[in-house]
């Protein structure tokens, strides 16, 4: 092999040199191809001398084709090589082998070889190595049978002579071979049968035949022994008892398959690299290098009209005539009955019809069809001459996806079609009516179920024939009828499905049923049978039969469709896990419960969000339909008689339950369904919609323009600061952007602080001469930086006053996409050696000069960007699908710079954007212009085969020839080439040239040029009506909004239709600094705060967003304080109630007062607004039942490990403790909650005290026990707490009740005695005790004298005593002793009161 030739082969990298198959023979380079396997040559003799094995190696090694260095040649590389022949194919000379060569080979080799003729056989080659540049045609045909036609006629041929010498050669070689193997060292018998085999698969391979039979006819004839083997096994084992050997364990050859390769490996081990080899197949698709790719690039379809049938074989043959029709009809029906405008205008549907032309036979986007073929779409009113929209630019998006929608339906039917025609039911006329009529998958799918049901049996029959899967063999209660009597039955119940489906399709009733005088169990006593052996199994059967046939009808489900559309309701509660889950300041909270909400009142992404508690199992959704009762008897008259007899009725209730039975089993539940995936899909829409508009307006915006810039003028000089995380450590880092767009200078300062730093910061400001300052941060820490650059630019402006300099103007600017941007690796690559603040400053003065530019380069990070609160629930496909489109719709009204973006890939962002591109068609263009020099013309795109005409068609007007010297002017406009005539005689006669003066190319672009610059005013005087009509004779298309088009055109190329660029409200600014909005932060909110400072009378708080707060001293405490120090210290956390946000100076008031703190004071401003269906009737009554529930569910569940313990309820305490003592006690739980124990004793017969205990757990260690608490006595466990106050309670309950003063019977009983004894001493004041109403408590009653009326004061048992009017008495004597000092000196101011008064 020539060296050029090992070069090439070498080109990828990836052979070495075992791999290499050639090596120079002689001087003259002559090539001598080897097989791997062409060395194995070895002497007959075993002992031989050492030097005659030498000899024989070497030349093995030449055999094979190795150039073996003395380095390399050691043992191991031997038997690498050994091992290597077993799994390779014996591989051929070079087909020019001549005489000398053999010659020289025999003299090298020691090896005869035979000159005779013998059979052409041709031999595989390996590598690229044996394939010189002249050989190359004839090797990649090698194994053509056209090329051994043609060595069979040519006798005389070289070649001919040498595959005969080369036959012979090989039946040497191979007997060589295997000699010279049996010397090898660890060589066994195994390996000597597999050179037989090898041996064997090279002449199959020469033969043209494959290895497999081999292997095949060796274990046919495993059945048989060996006779070798015979002679190795140990004497005394027969023929037979080896055969039995052989069928149990083999011959060890079941997977000697495997030790070889195919064909198939083969071949691809000896293809030349391809790109899957080198990368992972994830590398080639990120990379866009895949197959597919390719196929995208090549196809002159947009890609992004490719890409939506990704995964999906699309032919994008333009449609026919009737196929748009069709497609256009189903659209404008959709649409109109979306906006209520049924029945469908023929205007519209034109219109739409036209718009589906153009993506299905034309392939063009909907920023072509907006800006060029916007007559299709528009009527101008003859007499105004204003123009109105038929279609708007989102009604364009709206028939592009229902375009796709409109392939997936086509598809479906088709599938359909086919499937009627191979069962052989399409002479069926219902079927084929149904057919004519669907206009809905969901129609599709009716009929479907509806042929399954009734053609049974033909599609049996098919699937037998296609051997297709088989069908469920048991038969339905459906089948079993149609061969069962009551079959003959089903008839008797009046009308069938057929006609109550066209009854309730059509709203009248056009078919009535028969009216028997027989009742209906009478009737179904005649269809008794074996199957069903009772007239009410009849009845049954046949009421099941008939719903599952109503049920199945398309009319009857199409007709209950429309209904659910109408009528539906979706409601919702709460599961047992959504109860606790779901509080007031849940973000579910406003649809926690929903009652009867009609689907038409869903607009947003409600349902989604609802799904999705669905989903976590926090709600439970229930869709029914509105006024189900009115609604089942309206649908019922279509199928019951309007008799009156009693056979009649017993008929109609039978009609109705199988209405009912249809509507509960099958119809409701596949509505239900139904409902649900069409408000899924129409809430996914709805905030896909509400994230385009939101990013739409954030980039249809212009450059920054102050109070004095004029809306034409260049971009902005800007400047941006920006501290970063704003530390002490970062640096506080400026950059400077041209009008250009260029990074011009940049430069960093530790601090502001430091005067120094200070001035050096204003120098560089100064110099620069900036429009805008933009400023912006990581965090609200931002807001110094923002302090700093106000007092810094009023310094600057007041200084340069004198010198006639337009103020600057300082601005916050919305970091979203910069954030995203600095630690990108698209900017990495662009700036390296910049560091990640300063890629942020400068992402910020870009979004200043141009906010698309800043998006289009995000890619898929668009996602992460909030555009939606909900837009999580939404695929991420699908939503990139929708932001997709406000960056091409932005873009193609801006217009592209192609020769910019060659020089910048910054700009070459946008360019897959552009109307008929994407990412691969994008840089493939820019590849090919970057190859072959700049654009000089847009019809350069076709002239040098850039672009196809479907791309160009699409893309022409938006892209933008600018700076090019002799360029045609209308290249930079939004003129379409096609166009470019009638823009040009629109200038000529503007200016009144006759079109025989404009006779050359030059002429006519320095005519329009002239109007362009000079005179643009004068295109108003031309009469475009007069001119359309012409147009529309000449052409056969309207023209009128083409014209004006042009004409906006020619008067301000490329005019920038963003909107104008405006400041940020103070609202927005505090946004985007803080990231605190008014749900997050409001007044009146009880927020969390760190106290920073504290002074005098004030302390510094930061918040969570890093905002500084302010806490005045009269708001630290509701007790007077002298210093806030006394309640508030460095570092502490403290709850605080947001009093006042200052969002200028992004300062907030706060006031840490109890009062002002109260846990869930804030829950009113909190929450959301609820839904206007919210039930709070069905909240409050389930909310109660629920708790009710929990109650008697935590009572149930609560253990306490006490042998006093019962779980027990109230009563079922006192029934427990009724045979007990007095002072006997049981533990249970508690109805006052989980954290409450309840302990119940026995005070005296049919008196029971309840006594609540709390249980105390401890924040700080939640494992530690917890303590009991009653009022305000704490005891560690349960016995401290019988002990200490059960059992002390019980014990003066006992005494005070053996007190001779006690009285059993209560108050009225104690009240008898001390009336009696008063009246037999009436000078004598009584008194005693007696049980209170209230267990634990007595009555201590007294009677003054007789007169005096009975009265009695309350005595609580404590553990400790008796208390009594506040005052505590250890014993009963101390007790009736401290009541009497009561009475005495409330008798002795009496006393005083009563007497009167001395005079003097």
């Amino acid at each position: 092999m020539s060296r050029s030739d090992d070069e090439d082969s070498n080109m990828y990298g990836d052979q070495d040199d075992e791999n290499s198959l050639g090596h120079n023979s002689d001087e003259e380079g002559e090539e001598i191809g080897y097989g791997r396997k062409t060395a194995n040559i070895g002497s007959d003799d075993d002992d031989e001398e050492e030097e005659e094995e030498e000899d024989e190696e070497e030349a093995r090694k030449v055999a094979e084709g190795f150039i073996v260095d003395d380095e390399d040649s050691d043992a191991s590389a031997d038997q690498v090589a050994v091992r290597r022949k077993k799994r390779k194919k014996v591989e051929d000379y070079d087909d020019d082998l001549d005489e000398e060569d053999l010659d020289l080979l025999e003299e090298n080799t020691g090896i005869k070889l035979s000159r005779t003729t013998g059979p052409k056989l041709k031999r595989l080659k390996r590598g690229r190595e044996e394939i010189s540049r002249e050989d190359t045609n004839r090797v990649d045909n090698i194994f053509s049978d056209d090329e051994q036609e043609e060595d069979a006629l040519r006798e005389d041929s070289p070649i001919r002579d040498t595959n005969r010498r080369r036959d012979d050669y090989e039946t040497e070689y191979d007997d060589g071979r295997a000699r010279y193997r049996q010397r090898d060292a660890y060589d066994d018998m195994g390996d000597f049968i597999a050179d037989e085999d090898d041996d064997d698969d090279d002449l199959n391979e020469v033969l043209g035949e494959r290895a497999q039979p081999r292997y095949e006819d060796a274990r046919r004839g495993r059945g048989k022994a060996n006779k070798d083997m015979l002679n190795i096994l140990p004497e005394g084992i027969s023929e037979d008892v080896l055969v039995d050997m052989y069928d149990i364990f083999g011959d060890g050859g079941d997977y000697e398959w495997a030790q070889y390769e195919d064909e198939e490996t083969e071949a691809n081990r000896d293809r030349e690299p391809q790109l899957a080899d080198i990368f992972e197949p994830s590398e080639l698709a990120e990379r866009m290098m895949t197959e597919e790719d390719e196929e995208i690039r090549l196809r002159d379809v947009p890609e992004r009209l490719q890409m939506r049938y990704e995964g999906v074989k699309k032919t994008f043959e333009p449609a026919t005539n009737e196929q748009v029709q069709e497609e256009g009809n189903w659209i404008a029906r959709i649409m109109a009955r979306q906006r209520g405008l049924e029945p469908v205008s023929e205007q519209f549907t034109s219109a739409v019809t036209y718009v589906v032309s153009f993506f299905t036979r034309e392939f063009l986007e909907v920023p072509h069809i907006k800006d060029h073929r916007r007559d299709f779409f528009t009527e101008v009113d003859r007499e105004t001459g204003t123009s109105k929209e038929i279609l708007s630019e989102k009604d364009l998006w709206e028939i592009y996806d229902l375009d796709f929608k409109y392939q997936s339906f086509v598809d479906r039917r088709q599938a359909l079609q086919d499937f009627i025609h191979k069962c052989h039911i399409q002479q069926d006329e219902y079927v084929n009516t149904m057919m004519s009529r669907v206009e809905k998958v969901e129609e599709i799918s009716d009929l479907t179920d509806y042929i399954n049901l009734k053609f049974t049996k033909q599609i049996n029959e098919m699937q037998q024939q296609t051997r297709g899967p088989k069908r469920p063999m048991n038969k339905s209660l459906f089948e079993l009828s149609q061969t069962s009597r009551i079959s003959e039955f089903l008839s008797r119940f009046g009308i069938t499905a057929k006609q109550f489906g066209s009854n309730y399709m059509e709203g009248n009733r056009r078919h009535f049923p028969e009216d028997l005088m027989v009742d209906p169990i009478v009737e179904a006593e005649m269809y008794v049978d074996a199957s069903f052996p009772d007239p009410h199994k009849v009845l049954k059967a046949v009421r099941s039969v008939l719903a599952q046939e109503i049920s199945y009808d398309p009319q009857v489900r199409k007709a209950m469709r429309k209904d659910w559309e109408l009528y539906a309701t979706v409601s919702v509660k709460p599961t047992e896990k959504g109860y606790t889950v779901i509080d007031e300041l849940h973000a579910m909270h406003p649809f926690k419960f929903i009652k009867e909400k009609p689907i038409s009142a869903f607009n947003d992404g409600q349902f989604l969000h609802i799904l999705k508690g669905e989903t976590d199992n926090l709600l439970n959704i229930t869709i029914s339909i509105e006024g189900y009762p009115a609604w089942f008897n309206r649908i019922a008259e279509f199928y019951i008689s309007d008799g009156f007899s009693d056979s009649v009725q017993q008929w109609n209730d039978q009609r109705k339950e199988i209405i009912e039975q249809a509507l509960k089993e099958h119809l409701m539940p596949l509505m239900s369904k139904y409902v649900r995936e069409k408000l899924r899909v129409e809430a996914q829409e709805a905030i896909c919609q509400a994230s385009f508009t939101n990013l739409y307006n954030k980039i249809d915006v212009g450059p920054f323009r102050g109070p004095e810039s004029h809306f034409k003028s260049p971009l902005p000089r800007v400047v941006t600061v920006s501290s970063g995380s704003g530390t002490n450590k970062d640096p506080i880092v400026a950059v400077f952007v041209n009008q250009r767009g260029k990074i011009v200078d940049q430069m960093e300062v530790p601090n502001l602080k430091d005067e120094r730093y200070w001035k050096e910061m204003s120098d560089f400001i100064k110099s620069k001469k900036p429009n805008v300052l933009g400023v912006a941060g990581y965090n609200a820490d931002t807001r110094r930086v923002i302090k700093h650059m106000q007092t810094m630019l009023g310094e600057i402006n007041q200084s340069q006053e004198h010198n006639g300099f337009s103020r600057m103007d300082m601005v916050v600017v919305d970091d979203e996409a910069s954030r995203l941007y600095k630690n990108s690796r698209r900017a990495q690559e662009e700036f390296p050696d910049h560091s990640e603040t300063m890629r942020y400053c400068i992402s910020l003065a870009r979004r200043l000069q141009s906010p698309v530019l800043e998006y289009v380069g995000l890619g898929r990070d668009l996602l992460a960007i909030r555009h939606h609160d909900l837009q999580y629930l939404v695929p991420e496909d699908v939503l990139y699908f929708f932001l997709e489109r406000a960056l091409i719709s932005v873009v193609n009204d801006l217009g592209f710079d192609i020769n910019a973006a060659i020089e910048s890939p910054y700009l070459a962002n946008a360019l897959q954007y552009v109307c008929g591109f994407g990412p691969r068609k994008s840089q493939s263009i820019l590849k090919k212009i970057e190859a072959t020099g700049e654009l000089e013309s847009r019809t350069a795109l076709v002239l040098r085969k850039l672009t196809p005409a479907n791309t160009f068609m699409n893309c022409a007007s938006y892209l933008r020839i600018h700076g090019i010297d002799g360029a045609d002017i209308l290249d930079d406009t939004r003129i379409h080439p096609q166009d470019y005539d009638l823009a040009r005689k629109m200038a000529a006669d503007a200016l009144e040239i006759d079109e025989d003066e404009m006779d050359d190319y030059a002429s006519k672009v320095a005519v329009v040029t002239r109007v362009i610059k000079e005179y643009p005013d004068k295109l108003n005087d031309l009469i475009l009506d007069d001119y359309a009509v012409v147009l529309r004779r000449q052409y056969n298309a309207p023209k009128r909004q083409i014209l004006e088009h042009i004409k906006l055109e020619l008067q301000g190329p490329y005019h920038d239709r963003r909107h104008r660029y405006s400041r940020p409200t103070t609202e927005e600014t505090f946004i985007m600094v803080t990231g605190e909005t008014r749900q997050s932060l409001s007044e009146g909110y009880i927020i969390p705060a760190m106290v920073v400072a504290v002074r005098a009378k004030i302390a510094n708080c930061v918040l969570d967003s890093g905002l500084e707060g302010m806490i005045y001293i009269d708001n630290a405490s509701d007790d007077r304080i002298m210093n806030i120090s006394d309640v508030l210290q460095v570092g502490q956390t403290i709850n605080c109630k947001v009093l006042r946000i200052d969002r200028e100076k992004f300062m907030v008031d706060l006031s840490c007062k109890a009062s002002d703190t109260k846990p869930g004071s804030d829950y009113q401003l909190r929450r959301l607004p609820e839904d206007p269906y919210y039930d709070r009737v069905e909240e409050t009554k389930e909310y109660e039942q629920h708790r009710a529930s929990r109650r008697k569910q935590a009572r149930s569940k609560r253990v306490i490990k006490h042998p006093l313990f019962r779980p027990f309820n109230h009563r079922q305490a006192e029934e427990y403790l009724s045979t007990r003592q007095r002072g006997d006690l049981v533990i249970r739980p508690s109805s006052h909650g989980y954290d409450h124990i309840a302990i119940t004793w026995k005070v005296d017969e049919d008196v029971y005290q309840h006594v609540d205990v709390v249980e105390i757990k401890n924040k700080n260690d939640p494992n530690a026990p917890a303590r009991l608490k009653i009022g305000n006595q704490m005891f560690e466990d349960l016995d401290e707490l019988i002990v200490t106050y059960v059992e002390a309670v019980a014990r003066k309950v006992e005494e005070i009740m053996a007190h001779p003063k006690y009285h059993p019977g209560g108050i009225d009983n104690l009240n008898k005695y001390l009336t009696d004894l008063t009246h037999a001493n009436p000078k004598m004041s009584a008194y005693g005790f007696c049980q209170s109403e209230k267990p634990g408590y007595f009555d201590l009653g007294f009677k003054l004298n007789l007169r005096g009326p009975p009265m009695r004061w309350v005595v609580r048992v404590l553990p400790d005593g008796y208390r009594l009017r506040d005052v505590s008495y250890p014993q009963v004597d101390d007790l009736i002793n401290g009541f009497k000092r009561i009475q005495h000196t409330e008798a002795q101011k009496h006393k005083k009161r009563s007497m009167p008064s001395s005079r003097y």
